[in-house]
């Protein structure tokens, strides 16, 4: 198996245009990118997107804050995980020491609205693993406001609401820590995270993982990582990780009051996701992104998927795949005769639910 660096010996592609090219295409790599060990698909694969690796345009590898949008999402009561009167946190930080910063902090509503982001800059120097995590440096913070001249605003933000975080307790010390930093009182702090919640300590309660982080629940839910280690995003992915945890949770008939199985609480849900698919279906066949409609209700791309097969096997209607997608899949399952052959094909490369699409629109026999 040739590396990255053998196979673009014959080709010379730019590197970060190289590297640009695999974002686009998802196609997981080392931070090293050359390091990066080929099979003979994504070597062919290479071969023939070489055109358009050497016109990728370069982006910039953070979205600016003013560029964030809010997606739609359906309100959701949280009756399970009873998360009620709340906003989402997050911070950046210049590191993870004692005498570390805030550098960045979000807070967002419980749909996903910006209520307040600002950068910060810091009086400590940014360490290395901070800015290749975030993409940040000094120079990038040297205009932005000192913490201490935004505190006002963070805490009108938050108001009288509940703090919830992953792994909040780290936010709450590095608040502390940037706070008594800057002369405002710990107290003004305890105040502020008083009643905090922990997702983690959420998700631990209701699912056994091998892993609690952020990012590894957002792939046990097929939640898309948007690829971008900023405290608004961080947010917006802890909120669509608990709007996933509360309807698996539903799903499987769980109960407020006794977490137990129910029957009478499953006929009920089953009725509220029998309605709810009618409705996934209808925006789907209103040509709403898959993405969008999974934002909006709460479900995974891979399970609104799965719905619009089920419908489509009762009646044909117009399946919307983008042609280049289409194109990539036919490519990558040549010759394959099963699912599990055409995603492990195509698992690098393209999400498993686009997988599952454009084979249906190709005929494929899911019975």
């Amino acid at each position: 198996m040739k590396t990255l660096r053998e196979i673009n010996q014959e080709y010379h592609f730019e590197k970060e245009r190289l590297r640009q090219w695999l974002i686009n295409k998802e196609i997981d790599a080392p931070e090293e990118i050359y390091d990066l060990e080929c099979d003979q698909v994504l070597e062919d694969y290479i071969k023939e997107e070489q055109y358009v690796i050497r016109h990728t345009p370069i982006r910039k590898k953070y979205q600016l804050v003013d560029e964030y949008e809010a997606p739609e999402l359906i309100p959701m009561p949280f009756t399970i995980l009873n998360i009620h009167d709340c906003v989402i946190l997050d911070t950046e930080t210049t590191g993870l020491y004692k005498d570390d910063e805030i550098v960045e902090l979000s807070v967002l509503d419980m749909l996903g609205h910006e209520l307040y982001h600002s950068l910060f800059k810091p009086e400590k120097k940014m360490g290395k693993a901070a800015i290749r995590v975030t993409g940040l440096d000094h120079e990038q913070l040297a205009h932005e406001p000192l913490f201490k001249d935004e505190w006002r605003k963070i805490k009108k933000a938050i108001g009288k609401r509940r703090i919830i975080g992953h792994n909040v307790a780290f936010d709450y010390r590095i608040t502390v820590a940037t706070a008594l930093r800057y002369g405002i009182e710990e107290s003004e702090v305890k105040r502020l995270f008083y009643n905090m919640i922990d997702s983690k300590e959420i998700a631990k309660k209701y699912i056994k993982t091998s892993s609690y982080k952020l990012e590894d629940l957002c792939r046990l839910f097929h939640i898309t990582d948007p690829q971008k280690h900023r405290a608004t995003y961080d947010c917006l992915m802890t909120l669509q990780m608990l709007r996933a945890l509360e309807n698996h949770l539903i799903n499987r008939g769980i109960t407020k009051e006794s977490l137990v199985y129910d029957p009478l609480v499953i006929k009920k849900e089953k009725e509220i996701m029998n309605n709810r698919n009618k409705a996934i279906i209808y925006s789907y066949k209103a040509e709403k992104s898959i993405t969008d409609i999974s934002l909006f209700f709460g479900v995974s791309c891979d399970e609104i998927v799965d719905i619009i097969i089920e419908e489509y096997k009762k009646e044909e209607f117009v399946l919307h795949v983008d042609k280049e997608i289409e194109e990539k899949v036919i490519f990558l399952t040549r010759g394959k005769q099963t699912l599990e052959e055409c995603l492990q094909a195509t698992g690098k490369y393209v999400p498993s639910y686009l997988v599952k699409l454009v084979l249906l629109k190709r005929g494929f026999n899911y019975e």
